[in-house]
């Protein structure tokens, strides 16, 4: 008897299953062949469990024959049937055949209905008992045709689900095809099952067939194996409980009435008992059931809800535009499966929807649509996605330019949807086709707006955090690019701050700065990377010709402008010439002050990182360092060539001074030589030659203040007019320290008449206070002083000089410093010699 309840409640339960499936099939268009065949598989299936259940409630053993055959209808058709979905869902046609199934399946039919399957079936004991003919086989010759038609179409459907997940590389699809192989194969061990006595009295086929219904459900729903509406939802709630609920209240009944066999008014009271327990009971298996149905077979939904409430509780903490944006892209394209989606955000400046994060899209980072553009002006209107379709189709996108369709097309974009605070639409989420290759349901398009709506504030409220971020960095940079520039008046320093700011601030990989020489040539005056990069940026470098016609539309459009590697228009000599083979974009923002152009600031990102390098922000701040270190390069120039003027009147009066002095004319340029020879006996560096060299040039100059009664007095002076004579060399230092390139040169012609021992003039320093130019300079001095002839005293020999030198060595000059001195003139002399 239990063996029968048991038969009874399994064919019971494939009845309901199947039954479900089809009723939700039923409600959709069912004209596509997928969900054709797909509703025959189902009513074979019915026919199948029906009919199995009849068998086992019957009693009549003439009801049970009829049934047993009648089951074959739903039996047979099934494999076929199967075969069919599997085709048109693999998208392969195999008319023929599925023209010769249905033939043989007429034909098994007719067979069937001749009593050639079978001709006696009872049931005993629970137990399904086939016979035919008199000899009492379980089965007539027309079953090796039966057998037939299942191996056939089973294997072969299950041949090209293999063949199909071997080909296709896409994930969520291979997923969909291992739950219909596992369809196939457990039809398949049903099947087998009948070839076994012992199985083949109960209905162990139709247990294997609920277990592949409950696949088919999973695949279905889970994976989208077919595009099934949110009834479905509400119907597996309802009927998965109900099924289980009855199925329960069902054998404990049995149970009980087996145990405790009841009569008369017991069985109605044992009924209602047992109901009221299962009630109470079950009422929370239901709520259990909700869960996981969701977590089964509405794994997409389920997972969706979670992400709305993670999105809803995270991204009102993020304020970094950048980290929410790609959150929002992440957790779209996984919980949906998308393989790609871009946010477009609003400028708030320009009107401009901007390219902010992409994921999958092949755009170009610089891509960006004004408030006229038809879809930005279409989305300004609409409360709901715009899809592909009505790209098509809708009039107003007839006024697209030919080159916006096709990046439209070539983009790939399925729906575009508006993100809209108080009705202003500040933002397009764009998102390409499933993986799935399923289409957008209604579900989908209001969760995604759902979506949009809950974070179009968040990311309002970003934007607008980061645009205040932006400007504070703004600011920040130019007022410490000010303070470094307003210190130095020196060309050289002036670029080398700027390329060094711009490069930390606008984080870039390397900026270079091109002054326009006399000649009309772009010469590289700095280069800075941001690291060691093994390439060379072209430091010192005129820039070649051919790059004239680039700086040149930069200058003309007076802004910032930028190039791309990837520019078909350009050769690959341009590109090489402009480190495009090298940077992946490009920044040239010009030097200019009014009208006047002084330089290009080039600025180069080698990084490819999927969106515009040089946004808004980052362009805007450019300008502003462009502008402000123009401004600065400008007043440098004016300032080093005031400071040349300046140089030339000095040398202009140095000049005037030897010949005003007969006694020294001509004497400074000699000095200036003996000084060069004695620094590179030395080794000293430029900067310490150069600064000596002009202090020999200028020691004199001071001597401008002296008169010339003094200065040209035949005699010894007198304590009077020492005491003038001694004032030249402070004289000479206040007429030189003005000019910043003399600045290390005044100290030394402050005391150049400094004596070693400290008894010199005008500070008395001694030792090594005195700057060590000075104490080379008056050996040097000295020197020449004493090998001029003068009209109150014979010129002395260069022995007589230099034993005078070694004389004075530790007293008036630095001993060390006369050694040196006395090698070089013996150099000389050698020479001469």
């Amino acid at each position: 008897m239990i063996v029968t309840y048991a038969s009874t409640v399994i064919s019971f339960i494939a009845l309901i299953v199947y039954s479900g499936l089809l009723f939700i099939l039923l409600r959709q268009n069912i004209r596509s062949k997928v969900r054709f065949f797909f509703g025959l598989y189902l009513a074979s299936m019915i026919i199948w469990s029906f009919s199995s259940l009849m068998i086992f409630t019957t009693p009549d053993i003439g009801a049970v024959l009829f049934w047993n055959r009648f089951l074959l209808i739903g039996s047979i058709a099934m494999p076929i049937a199967l075969f069919g979905f599997v085709e048109a869902f693999l998208g392969i046609d195999r008319r023929v055949i599925l023209f010769v199934g249905y033939l043989t399946y007429a034909i098994v039919q007719v067979l069937n209905a001749l009593g050639l399957e079978v001709t006696s079936a009872y049931v005993s004991n629970g137990l399904l008992i086939n016979q035919y003919g008199p000899q009492g086989s379980h089965f007539g010759p027309t079953v090796v045709i039966t057998g037939l038609i299942w191996v056939f179409f089973v294997f072969y459907s299950a041949y090209d689900l293999v063949n199909e997940y071997r080909r296709t590389k896409d994930s969520f699809y291979r997923n969909r095809l291992r739950y219909l192989f596992l369809v196939v194969m457990f039809i398949l061990a049903g099947t087998m099952s009948n070839l076994f006595y012992p199985l083949s009295q109960f209905p162990t086929d139709v247990g294997f067939n609920i277990i592949s219904a409950f696949l088919i459900a999973i695949a279905i729903l889970r994976h989208r194996l077919l595009d099934i509406s949110f009834v479905v939802r509400k119907g597996l709630l309802y009927s998965i409980p109900t099924v289980v609920i009855g199925a329960s209240y069902y054998l404990v009944i049995l149970l009980a009435l087996y145990i405790f066999p009841p009569k008369g008014i017991q069985i109605f009271l044992l009924s209602l008992t047992l109901a009221v327990i299962m009630a109470l009971v079950m009422q929370p298996v239901r709520d259990k059931a909700q869960s996981w149905i969701d977590r089964l077979f509405f794994r997409e939904k389920y997972d969706a809800r979670l992400m709305l409430q993670r999105v809803s509780q995270t991204a009102a903490y993020v304020l970094d535009l950048d980290k929410l944006t790609h959150m929002l892209l992440a957790e779209v394209t996984s919980t949906l499966h998308i393989g790609k989606a871009a946010f477009f955000l609003k400028h708030q400046e320009t009107d401009e929807f901007y390219l902010i994060a992409h994921v999958g899209f092949k755009m170009a980072p610089a891509m960006r649509w004004d408030k006229s553009h038809p879809i930005v002006q279409v989305l300004t209107g609409l409360d709901h996605p715009l899809t592909r379709h009505d790209l098509s189709v809708n009039p107003q996108f007839q006024a697209l330019w030919e080159e916006e369709r096709s990046a439209l097309i070539r983009m790939g974009a399925e729906l575009l949807i508006p993100l809209k605070v108080q009705d202003e639409l500040v933002g397009i989420f764009i998102l390409g086709p499933k993986l799935s290759e399923e289409t957008y349901t209604e579900d989908d398009e209001l969760l995604l707006m759902t979506l949009a709506n809950q974070t179009a504030v968040s990311i309002e409220n970003a934007r607008l955090y980061s645009a205040e971020q932006s400007r504070r960095e703004e600011l920040d940079t130019l007022f410490q690019l000010a303070r470094q520039l307003v210190v130095t008046d020196e060309v050289d320093a002036v670029i080398q701050s700027t390329v060094h700011h711009v490069v930390k601030s606008v984080r870039v990989t390397f900026a270079r700065v091109l002054t326009i020489e006399e000649d009309g040539s772009y010469l590289c005056r700095a280069a800075f990377p941001i690291r060691a990069l093994g390439y060379d940026l072209g430091l010192g470098r005129v820039e070649p010709p051919s790059l004239s016609r680039y700086y040149q539309r930069v200058i003309q459009q007076k802004k910032a402008m930028l190039f791309y590697r990837n520019n078909q228009t350009m050769s690959n000599e341009i590109r090489h010439d402009l480190m495009l083979d090298f940077a992946v974009t490009l920044c040239l923002s010009p030097l200019q002050i009014g009208e006047q152009t002084v330089g290009l600031l080039v600025l180069g990102e080698r990084r490819d990182v999927g969106r515009e390098p040089f946004d808004d922000n980052k362009m805007r701040m450019i300008t502003a360092i462009a502008d402000q270190a123009a401004s600065a390069l400008q007043r440098a120039r004016l300032h080093e060539q005031m400071e040349n003027s300046f140089l030339e009147t000095i040398l202009a009066l140095a000049n005037a001074m030897d010949a005003r002095d007969t006694y020294i004319h001509n004497h400074s340029d000699a000095l200036a030589k003996m000084v060069e020879a004695v620094c590179c006996e030395l080794n000293c560096n430029d900067e310490t030659l150069q600064a000596i060299r002009w202090a020999a040039l200028l020691h004199d100059i001071g001597k401008i203040g002296v008169p010339d009664e003094i200065l040209r007095k035949p005699g010894p002076l007198s304590a009077e007019e020492w005491t003038t004579m001694k004032l030249h060399p402070e004289i000479g230092a206040k007429i030189v320290a003005p000019i910043k390139k003399l600045s290390n040169v005044a100290p030394i012609i402050r005391a150049h008449q400094e004596h070693f021992d400290g008894s010199g003039y005008p500070d008395g320093l001694k030792g090594e206070q005195i700057p060590f130019g000075a104490r080379v300079l008056a050996i040097v001095d000295a020197y020449g002083a004493m090998t001029d002839e003068r009209v109150y005293r014979r010129a002395y020999g260069r022995e007589e000089a230099i034993n005078e030198l070694t004389r004075c060595a530790g007293t008036q000059f630095d001993p060390a410093l006369v050694d040196v001195f006395i090698r070089v003139i013996q150099k000389v002399t050698e020479k001469l010699a």
